[in-house]
């Protein structure tokens, strides 16, 4: 027999790389929105701190709160993407701490 006919197989290895693929880019799918939402729980982190760290340095040097969130960015460097957070800002007096809220815009 100089010729033999063999048998297909099916190709199981192909099918072994195809399901392997499909795992790997639901992995990183599913790591990838960890990672953002972590990135955003540390953002928002920072932000408070820098907003706290900004009113607290306002009432120290200058003995009375700050009027405003624009009193903070104008004269204590606080930046803040606005497109992103919106800080309730509440003046309750000179020489009381002003009640504030970060809201994150969706």
């Amino acid at each position: 027999m100089l010729f033999s006919v063999k048998k297909e197989k099916p190709d199981i290895w192909k099918f072994i790389s195809l399901a392997l693929l499909i795992i790997c880019i639901a992995l990183f799918a599913v790591l990838s929105s960890k990672l953002s939402e972590s990135n955003t729980a540390k953002s928002r982190g920072t932000l408070e701190r820098a907003l706290n760290r900004s009113i607290t340095q306002c009432y120290a040097l200058e003995g009375t709160y700050p009027p405003n969130l624009k009193y903070l960015t104008d004269h204590y460097g606080l930046t803040y993407d606005s497109d992103y957070y919106y800080i309730d800002y509440n003046y309750i007096g000179s020489n009381l701490r002003p009640d504030v809220t970060i809201i994150e815009r969706k």
